[in-house]
Order: structure tokens, then sequence, then C-alpha cells
């Protein structure tokens, strides 16, 4: 059942083993110690790059959450694909430089307002659920009710307007 210059593919081999393995997480404000301190920013800061591109930080990696030394700062890009990237050292390097205060205000208003459209959105939805589902049980009880024959809706067309002809 091995591979033959005759059949169409090699055999498949086991599948990846293991996997990616994920990297220490973002170190911010743990045992009271601010680890962005050291580069001049705050986690959630937005920074503006040599190139121009906007930047928030996310916190700090280390080689090993045991020894503290030789950290990197990462950063995730704004953009439609918001790319987390490391920055070696922005402290040392210029160019790096921490968004205005009205930068970070409008960040949050934008958030409020997405927020806001989300929960919008939802009680669009749920109100039209609940429309659909009042339309459904109104059509149901109108199938339902019993229904007259023609000859007999039609005696009481004649009946109540004669009745008005009468009191006119």
């Amino acid at each position: 059942a091995g591979w033959s210059p005759t059949s169409a593919m090699p055999p498949k081999k086991g599948g990846k083993k293991g996997g990616k393995k994920k990297g220490p997480a973002y170190m911010t404000h743990e045992d009271g110690v601010d680890h962005c301190a050291p580069f001049g920013f705050a986690p959630g800061d937005m920074i503006h790059t040599p190139l121009g591109l906007r930047a928030c930080v996310l916190g700090v990696k280390y080689a090993s959450p045991e020894d503290l030394g030789g950290g990197v700062l990462w950063v995730k890009y704004d953009g439609p694909l918001e790319k987390e990237a490391p920055i070696e050292n922005p402290s040392a390097m210029s160019g790096y430089v921490r968004a205005p205060e009205t930068a970070h205000l409008w960040r949050e208003v934008d958030r409020l307002n997405a927020a806001a459209a989300v929960k919008a959105e939802k009680r669009r939805i749920a109100n039209a659920r609940k429309n659909a589902e009042a339309a459904l049980e109104a059509a149901k009880t109108a199938s339902s009710a019993p229904k007259k024959p023609a000859a007999a809706k039609k005696k009481e067309e004649e009946d109540a307007s004669g009745d008005n002809k009468e009191n006119a």
C-alpha cells in the first residue's frame, strides 16, 4: 500500500504533532510593576511610529516570565489587518511618540458609538422577531376561526346596509 509510480499520489503521512506553541503573554501591570514604563508608554497608549503609522501598546513580552530582562514592547497597528508586532526599544529610537490625549478620547468615543450601534441592531432584530411572531400568531388565529358560508356573509351585509337605510 506504499507509493508507486502508477499511483496518483503518495500515501498520507501522520498529521502535525503538537502544533505551534504560544509565546508568553503580554506583561502590563503585574505585581505592581509597570512593565511598559521603561519604554516610555503605558498599556493601551496610542502611539505614532516614525513611518506615520498608528499603533496601540499591548504590553511587554519577555523571553521567559521568570527573567524580566530584555523585554520587547508589542503593539497592534491600526488598519484593516490589525497586525501585532514588536518594537525593540522605542525609547532609544527617535520618532515613536504618544498620540495626543484627544486621539485617546476619540478612540473611546468611537468604541462607545460602535457598542451603541451593536445594541441598537440587536434591539431592532429582537423587535422584528417579536413583530414576526405576533403576525404569525394572528395569522394562525385568523385561519383557525370558524368561517361563515358566503350566503351568511351576504345576508349579514344586506341586513347591515338595510339597517343603515332605515336609520337614515
